[in-house]
Order: structure tokens, then C-alpha cells, then sequence
């Protein structure tokens, strides 16, 4: 959409006199305060301090990453990620960070489609990953999943089968209550 100068000038000093913008010689940045933007969006998204909670918790366990994805038109966006501090400490090829679109073809993504009850698997041999993912159970029209991504030494199929799929439904369960997505 185009608008006319006169009118992105309005908008910049508006935003400017309201802390969100600097003006530095002809270049405009964003300043801290958008942080406020982005914390109310997660807070309307539902993703809250107890979501965060039960992320970091399956982060840690899995010693990995866990993320919560919402349909997004080109996959899943990340909504919620946590990450365990072994995770935090190594070097991670990927950027992936709350807002990251993940592709299609990702596990977070191919859970989107799936019934509850049901999951998705992806390995990542050259970067010795893997990742797993459910559908979060929906009321209304929102999609999410949640996933984990951790080393394949940690993901062996017996534990996928029989520790980490039901946890993450479990999760998958409790987190949709809390974001109001399920009945209570």
C-alpha cells in the first residue's frame, strides 16, 4: 500500500512523540519501547508467563526446544519458544525466535494438520536433530501446535512412542485451556 508522505510524516511523529520511534539525522528507528507492542500481542495471543512456563519446563526435560506455532499463510509462526540452557549455550545455526515462519514441510507445521491424538516427526541428520511436534485440541478457529526439537540421542523412537508424545499432548492440553482455545 502506498501512502502519501505527508501522512507516513504524521505517523512517524506521532509515534515518535509517543516514544516508539527516533528520528537519527534522515533515518528513523524503533526504540525499546515497541517491546510493549510485542508483550501486549503475546499477551493476546494467550502466550503468557504460565504458557512460558510449561515450554521452558519441556525445553528442559527434552533438553532441547520447544515451540508453539500458530497457522501461519506460508506454515507456522512461533508463537512461544523456550529454550533448555545446554540449548542456550551452544551455537545454533538456525535464527528461530518468536515470530520465525517455519516452512510447510516442518514438524511444527505438519502437526497443523493433524487430529489430536495424532503427531509429526522430522529428522535433521546434518544438524544431528529432531524434531516432533502435536496439534494443540482447538475450539473456535485458531490452529496451533507444539513441538520439541532436540538431539536424535535424545529422541530415540522408543522414547518418542512412549515418554515424549504423550507429554507433549499432555502439554498440548494444558496449554490450549490456558489460551482459552479448549474448555476447561
Amino acid at each position: 500500500m502506498d501512502l502519501p508522505h505527508p501522512t507516513v510524516l504524521r505517523f512517524l511523529l506521532t509515534l515518535e512523540e509517543e516514544g516508539y520511534v527516533a528520528r537519527e539525522a534522515n533515518q528513523w528507528r524503533l526504540t525499546t519501547r515497541v517491546f510493549e507492542i510485542g508483550f501486549a500481542a503475546m499477551e493476546s495471543l494467550g502466550v503468557t508467563e504460565a504458557v512460558q512456563e510449561h515450554l521452558q519446563q519441556l525445553a528442559d526435560v527434552y533438553s532441547g526446544t520447544a515451540n508453539l506455532g500458530e497457522i501461519n499463510p506460508e506454515g507456522v509462526i512461533i508463537v512461544g519458544r523456550a529454550m533448555a540452557p545446554a540449548e542456550r549455550r551452544r551455537l545454533v545455526v538456525m535464527n528461530l525466535r518468536v515470530g520465525s515462519v517455519l516452512p510447510p514441510g516442518s514438524a511444527l507445521a505438519m502437526a497443523l494438520a493433524l487430529p489430536v491424538g495424532e503427531w509429526s516427526e522430522l529428522e535433521y541428520p546434518e544438524s544431528n536433530q529432531m524434531s516432533i511436534a502435536v496439534p494443540l485440541p482447538a475450539v473456535g478457529s485458531r490452529q496451533l501446535s507444539l513441538g520439541i526439537s532436540t538431539s536424535m540421542g535424545e529422541a530415540t523412537p522408543a522414547r518418542i512412542r512412549e515418554e515424549m508424545v504423550p507429554a507433549l499432548q499432555r502439554a498440548a492440553g494444558t496449554v490450549s485451556r490456558m489460551i482459552g482455545l479448549a474448555p476447561a
